[in-house]
């Protein structure tokens, strides 16, 4: 087999396996604090699947509404973008992206990539609520150095303190 034929079928076979783990820089607390270009406490109101322009990829746009702005200021609703979603029967699962339903709330750390808003460093930026207490999920999600990320579970109100301890608040 020419070396081209046996690279396009090691590329086929990488895209077509499932992965279970999306390999990415591990952020600390303070990374996502002052990484962030936002920090927003809402809830999910709305979502709404899509192909890109070239059709290349789905992404799921999902409408936030802002209850307090931690870092920078928003709208009353801002829209968050991710890779990944289902249009008809044609899913796209990326491993650690975040997925938020209708009418969940988080504290969300969020970026500009491109002409979109996302979460900050995947699943790592993203601080759901639940109870008066925040928590967070890196599920899906591997790091280089291999080590377990330590699960986050504490108060919003203690939350909240200590990312305006660390804006200098």
């Amino acid at each position: 087999m020419k070396r081209e034929t046996i690279c396009s079928l090691f590329l086929l076979f990488a895209l077509l396996s499932p992965l279970d783990a999306t390999t990415i820089r591990r952020l600390n607390f303070d990374d996502l604090i002052s990484k962030s270009r936002l920090i927003v406490i809402g809830h999910v109101i709305d979502s709404r699947t899509f192909w890109t322009d070239d059709h290349k990829l789905i992404m799921t746009a999902y409408t936030v509404q802002v209850q307090e702005n931690l870092k920078g200021n928003t709208p009353q609703a801002i829209v968050i973008t991710t890779i990944g979603g289902q249009v008809g029967n044609t899913v796209l699962h990326v491993a650690g992206m975040p997925v938020f339903g209708n009418g969940e709330s988080a504290v969300l750390f969020l970026e500009q990539s491109g002409a979109y808003t996302t979460v900050m460093g995947l699943n790592q930026g993203n601080f759901p609520i639940s109870n008066g207490e925040v928590s967070n999920t890196v599920i899906g999600l591997s790091f280089p150095d291999g080590f377990a990320t330590k699960p986050v579970k504490t108060s919003l109100d203690e939350f909240k303190h200590q990312i305006q301890l660390r804006l200098g608040r």
